[in-house]
Parts: C-alpha cells; structure tokens; sequence
C-alpha cells in the first residue's frame, strides 16, 4: 500500500501517462515495455497497490524527456514540459526539422 506522498506521485503519472498516450499514441502495453516492467505491475503501480521503484521512476523521466524532480514535485511542471515540447515540435517543422523520436 502506497502512503499518501506516493500517492499523489501516483496521480502525477497517471497523468503524465494519459499525455504519453495522447501525444505519442502509447498503448499501456508499450509504456511497461518501454520501462521494463510487466502489465500487471504497472497496473499495481497506478492503483497504489504498490510503490514505483527509483529505477522505474528514472526510466519514465527518460520516456517523456523529464527531469524526475518534476515528476516528484508536481504535475504543474509536467504540463508546462509538454506545452513547450509541442512549441518546440512546431518550430521545427516549420524550420524543415525533423524530431528524433520514440
């Protein structure tokens, strides 16, 4: 069982987990393959059964392109890095970049 500090980290990755699968068209399946871990345990995880492991949290913050001190700290940093990635994304299709990606 999770305590109520990890809870709320809980709850700032289910969010940042929705934005994965908005933005990048992740299916659950490929997050947990993305963090080595299996289904069920990532379904432990975002129903608090669990902890999220340090390694876990580190492999997410990879993923998305977030420093982990914004995934412990606050979803408001969360939106804020998303919001800037899709600026930066347009003004580089704009430039005719293209964006390494997943």
């Amino acid at each position: 069982m999770q305590t109520p500090e990890e809870y709320e980290v809980t709850l700032r990755i289910r969010e940042l987990l929705k934005e994965l699968k908005k933005r990048k068209g992740y299916t659950k399946k490929t997050i947990s393959q993305k963090l080595g871990i299996g289904l069920t345990t990532l379904d432990d995880y975002l129903n608090g059964t669990s902890s999220f492991r340090l390694g876990t949290l580190i492999k997410l913050s990879e993923i998305c392109r977030i420093q982990l001190s914004d995934i412990l700290e606050g979803a408001g940093h969360i939106a804020k890095t998303y919001q800037n990635e899709g600026r930066n994304t347009e003004r580089k299709a704009e430039d005719g970049q293209t964006e390494k990606g997943d």
